[in-house]
């Protein structure tokens, strides 16, 4: 659909009522934290079509399970894997300490106990942008959870990056997996935080236990926007539009200059796919980077257009002359993005999202460390919380 750019974000920004899809799934949830593992197994049949005798795989079943993976596949995901870890392992945080007037004080960074990452049925790939992350921040535990095929099974590509991250996995899916990991049943153990992608039920699942337990976010659809140049092949933007368009629910928006660029790649797109994306024209490259701080798409790809990255404020991630499907699959950064414009205020999944920073201070030099009692005890005071006052008192008159 051609549209203005003044109509784009109202366009793209239609509220999703996930009121509907909070009502479907409170009954789910109780149902799991009142009959745990039975629960499970009865949704698992009514919902999913799978029965089940019990719901976590085995070790053992899990080498059974990865030993039919393709060996061109295995060797995929061992560089895949290597290439994730040693990005995240860069961007994971480091403790910090200094010494400021009489007191010794820092930040060290504590790895989450035990996560549940979520991942949708075939979607191995988001257990590497996921489980490694865990990985490299120390979580102790990681607990997968996936819907089951129809033989009751998961796919081999899942059971050999699970045994990879020395993870459990549990064949359940849906909100009633979201309900084991936030409130733990017989078999799956209760989480730290619950972390990954699925569909509208699974989000509003999450967003129902968020008060006990805690979540990345509630994400929507896949987002691309992308801007190109009109001398970038047409057919090699529409390829980017429509792997994102793959996905269901997808948003993609074309942003370009030239008028008959952007009819040259709307021909491409009709050749590929048949899902709806948006397009719209700019006065001049420069207004490229407008358009992509406004919608704060989960992707935004940039084709031959001078925009300094410095210049994006609100991305997940930006992909320069590249697919956006390279970040999905194997440059490094996870591919578990913020959407529906969160991109304003949260980031690209890393390992701090599965860590703590625990803040600690230590007087090491009395008169200093006492002056600065002395201020807390003055503002305590101002503020009418005269304990706090007293308490910081108390402590310099005993230095």
């Amino acid at each position: 659909m051609r549209v203005s750019r003044g109509d784009l974000l109202s366009l793209l920004r239609k509220a999703t009522d996930m009121d509907q899809y909070v009502d479907r799934v409170r009954g789910i949830i109780n149902d799991v934290k009142e009959h745990g593992d039975e629960a499970l197994l009865r949704l698992t049949s009514e919902l999913d079509g799978v029965k089940l005798s019990s719901i976590e795989l085995s070790q053992s079943e899990l080498r059974a399970l990865a030993s039919g993976i393709e060996p061109r596949v295995r060797e995929a995901l061992d560089e895949v894997m290597a290439s994730v870890e040693s990005f995240n392992t860069g961007v994971k945080p480091r403790d910090f300490e200094d010494y400021h007037r009489g007191l010794r004080r820092g930040v060290k960074w504590v790895p989450l106990s035990r996560v549940g990452l979520y991942v949708p049925k075939g979607y191995f790939s988001t257990l590497v942008m996921t489980g490694v992350l865990a990985k490299v921040a120390g979580v102790e535990e990681i607990i997968a959870v996936t819907p089951p095929r129809r033989d009751g099974l998961i796919d081999p590509e899942i059971a050999y990056v699970a045994l990879r991250l020395n993870a459990r996995v549990f064949r359940v899916g849906g909100a009633q997996a979201v309900a084991a990991l936030a409130f733990g049943t017989e078999s799956v153990p209760r989480v730290d935080k619950i972390i990954g992608p699925g569909n509208a039920y699974v989000q509003a699942a999450k967003l129902l236990v968020s008060s006990h337990v805690g979540i990345d976010g509630v994400e929507g659809p896949t987002e691309l926007v992308t801007c190109a140049d009109p001398g970038i092949k047409p057919i090699t933007v529409a390829l980017d539009l429509a792997a994102q368009l793959e996905h269901a629910g997808a948003v993609g928006v074309v942003v370009t200059w030239s008028e008959g660029y952007l009819t040259a790649i709307e021909d491409e797109l009709s050749k590929l796919t048949n899902a709806p994306y948006f397009s719209t024209l700019v006065n001049e490259p420069s207004e490229c980077v407008n358009v992509i701080n406004e919608v704060a798409p989960e992707h935004a790809s940039i084709w031959g257009v001078k925009i300094p990255i410095e210049g994006i404020r609100n991305a997940g991630a930006v992909s320069i002359m590249a697919p956006s499907a390279l970040v999905d699959y194997a440059a490094g950064p996870s591919h578990v993005l913020p959407t529906g414009g969160s991109a304003r205020w949260r980031g690209v999944l890393t390992p701090m999202d599965f860590m703590k920073p625990i803040a600690y201070v230590e007087p090491t030099s009395g008169d200093e460390a006492r002056r600065l009692g002395e201020l807390g005890a003055v503002l305590g005071l101002r503020e009418g919380f005269r304990r706090h006052s007293e308490a910081l008192t108390n402590w310099i008159n005993e230095e």
